[in-house]
């Protein structure tokens, strides 16, 4: 009966100790697209969209003045965002019911947009950003 108890002790204290260092997923914790809600904490990564309109453009950045956007951006809102474009960028134009490929220099400020892309070490990268997209949730102006 003691060896038993010995054992069911062993076992609890092994998973009190290897379940909450599995569900952290490593140091910061929040596993893969989780974490924190700012640019300032260290681990902050996952998958954003942006509704906004553009603020700047630079040679690779866009700056958006955020009105909405998913959980991860949901901070900003009211804010500028500076978001990095790569090569590996697509730029659309949706015109109603047709979507046309456009490119960098085709952007311009004050177009209303929708930006998603990856953020990861502090750094917004698009992976697309459309142009006249259905942005519904934008307030009339």
């Amino acid at each position: 009966m003691k060896k038993m108890l010995f054992i069911l002790v062993v076992l609890l204290i092994t998973f009190a100790v290897v379940i909450p260092a599995a569900a952290g997923n490593g140091p910061g914790g929040g596993g893969k697209g989780g974490g924190g809600t700012g640019q300032g904490q260290q681990g902050t990564r996952g998958t954003f969209a942006i509704t906004g309109t553009i603020a700047a453009i630079g040679t690779n950045t866009v700056s958006i003045n955020v009105i909405r956007g998913n959980k991860l951006v949901q901070p900003y809102l009211g804010t500028e965002l500076t978001v990095t474009v790569t090569s590996r960028t697509r730029y659309l134009n949706k015109d109603g019911t047709t979507t046309s490929a456009i490119g960098f220099a085709d952007l311009k400020v004050g177009q209303p947009v929708s930006v998603h892309g990856t953020l990861a070490e502090n750094v917004w990268v698009t992976s697309r950003i459309t142009v006249g997209a259905s942005l519904s949730c934008l307030p009339l102006p």
